[in-house]
């Protein structure tokens, strides 16, 4: 090992670079042919795995046809009135011709109808028998049917049919055919007492004919078995432990079967010489590839790396000098943009972290936005609950309505921009609930350009300007009064100014308010916090304009820019 680590570093560095692209080629192309050969095998399973999923629901359409059919020619003589009739009169265990010719009449029509059925039998209660069939039975055993488990538990279905494998004995085909038996207890449609047992027999050979017409013998089989892992109806290969198949089943909606497909894939390995060949022509020619390049890298990197070393020492000296890049593309020039890059970013580093300062502000804005709405939330919820044991449903209603549509508005699934008009129906909204909750003492009015209806504003813009409309200026004065709202559009900017007639306010208290401080540690805040929203969406250094005199009331003006119904800035 150490003789290996000597000669790799006494080689030059042009031999180093061949050998090292030699390995990295060969490693590359192996893992290369490991990657698509597994790709290929797992696109060879899913394209099997689709297709096969596709037959068996084919096949699980057929059977669950033939299923709902069995069962739907058993209610049709279930409730045939010549078989009920016929049914009422058996009174011994003799068997009556006339009746016998009704019932007979009956089961043929029935074993006519479907071509999937090979049996149909009725046992009444003295155990007489009446039967049709396509391929007469080696035995019918009537006196094995109070033995059987099936017979058993018919009451607890209370005249629903049931289906199951073969039927314990009591019919047997020759040639010990497997079938499949519909079972079920017919009652008088009238009293609900039982009558008789319907046995319906389905042939496995019926169901094995639709299997063949999808499958390939020599590949695909199906078959169905129960939960417990029985078969109702076998495959015709032992399936064994080969690894090249793959199982598909599904429910089909009778007992608890499933239709299980057997799929064969081909041998993936068949493509492995094609892949081999392909490999090594390319390994080839990217090994007279690389010994061309050596020669050119072992010429042009010296020079070009000392130029790079030495703007690096620059750097290091704090001198952040750019170094020349010409138009060539090679690695030594993507190094160069890397460092110029590199050198840039240092630069612009300060207004980076100022931007991201802004993300922190807005994002802490945010969350002080978010802490408003609640207390709103509350108030208004037990003004609700106020209302509903008062027994005021119609303002009830309303002012839950309106207190949907204020949250449907303000929330605007989480985008920060609402139209004008939807922010005009949430203080709609808003003055809904404040005046059935202060006995409409408030007045508004509202006028808006319809030029700006549809332009994009930041959400929740007005509402903390009304509130203190209300609860500042207009509560304090006698609980009565007007906000009026005025919404127009000058140049590239929207002005929304709302005033109240209120108890106003004096120079100092505007200035708290301006600066987010007051006595009361809440007047103001709203207001505060919009300033800062504005300021960082549009770049408005001071949006809100406060004109109040103390017992005169309060006016709020409010610059916004200008913005389409897309977001986007407006151009006149």
């Amino acid at each position: 090992m150490a003789g290996l680590i000597e000669l790799w570093n006494n080689m030059r560095i042009k031999t180093k670079i061949l050998v090292t692209y030699i390995t990295i080629l060969f490693i590359s192309f192996v893992i290369t042919f490991s990657v698509i050969s597994v790709i290929n095998s797992s696109y060879t399973k899913n394209e099997i795995m689709s297709a096969g999923t596709q037959t068996v629901s084919a096949l699980k359409g057929n059977l669950s046809l033939i299923f709902e059919n069995v069962t739907q020619f058993s209610n049709l003589l279930y409730f045939d009135k010549n078989v009920q009739e016929a049914l009422r009169h058996v009174d011994t265990a003799s068997i009556d011709p006339s009746i016998q010719k009704t019932i007979k009449q009956s089961l043929v029509n029935m074993i006519l109808s479907g071509e999937y059925i090979s049996s149909v039998m009725i046992i009444d209660s003295y155990h007489n028998t009446y039967s049709s069939y396509k391929k007469s039975p080696k035995t019918v055993s009537v006196d094995q049917i109070q033995e059987s488990k099936w017979y058993q538990t018919i009451g607890e279905h209370r005249g629903n049919g049931f289906f199951m494998k073969g039927s314990e004995g009591v019919i047997e085909f020759y040639g010990d055919t497997p079938y499949i038996t519909y079972v079920r207890e017919i009652r008088d449609v009238n009293t609900y007492k039982p009558l008789a047992i319907l046995l319906v027999t389905v042939n496995e050979e019926t169901i094995r004919n639709y299997f063949d017409q999808v499958s390939d013998a020599q590949k695909n089989d199906f078959y169905i078995i129960d939960g417990k892992g029985e078969y109702i109806v076998p495959p015709k290969k032992d399936l064994g432990h080969e690894d090249n198949r793959l199982v598909i089943a599904q429910d089909i909606g009778i007992e608890d079967w499933k239709l299980a497909g057997l799929f064969q894939f081909d041998d993936i390995t068949a493509l492995a010489p094609y892949y081999s060949t392909v490999i090594v022509l390319v390994i080839c020619i990217n090994i007279i590839f690389a010994f061309f390049c050596s020669i050119m890298l072992t010429r042009f990197i010296f020079h070009p790396l000392q130029k790079v070393e030495t703007h690096m020492m620059l750097v290091e000296k704090g001198q952040f000098v750019e170094m020349e890049v010409n138009q060539q593309k090679n690695e030594i020039n993507n190094l160069k943009r890397v460092f110029n890059h590199m050198t840039t970013s240092i630069k612009n580093l300060i207004l980076k972290v100022k931007e991201e300062e802004q993300i922190i502000a807005k994002t802490e804005l945010n969350l002080l936005q978010a802490q408003i709405n609640p207390h709103f939330l509350y108030n208004t919820l037990d003004a609700v609950s106020a209302l509903a044991l008062m027994e005021d449903y119609d303002n009830c209603f309303k002012m839950t309505q309106a207190l949907g549509s204020f949250y449907r508005n303000s929330l605007n699934s989480g985008m920060d921009f609402i139209k004008v008009k939807d922010e005009i129906n949430c203080i709609q909204s808003y003055m809904t609930i404040l005046n059935i909750r202060y006995d409409n003492e408030i007045k508004v009015e509202i006028d808006v350009e319809e030029e700006v209806m549809d332009c994009e504003i930041l959400k929740l813009l007005l509402q903390p300007l009304v509130e203190n409309a209300v609860h500042h200026g207009i509560k304090p004065k006698d609980g009565k009064g007007t906000v009026s709202i005025r919404v127009f559009s000058d140049e590239d900017e929207i002005i929304f100014i709302i005033s109240d007639d209120g108890v106003g306010m004096s120079e100092e208290k505007i200035a708290e308010v301006m600066e987010g401080r007051s006595v009361t540690g809440k007047s103001g805040f709203g207001l505060y916090n919009l300033m800062q929203r504005i300021t960082l969406y549009h770049g408005i250094k001071q949006p809100v304009l406060i004109h109040s005199e103390t017992g005169n009331g309060t006016e709020v003006a409010v610059r916004v820019k200008r913005m389409d119904a897309k977001g986007e800035k407006w151009v006149d």
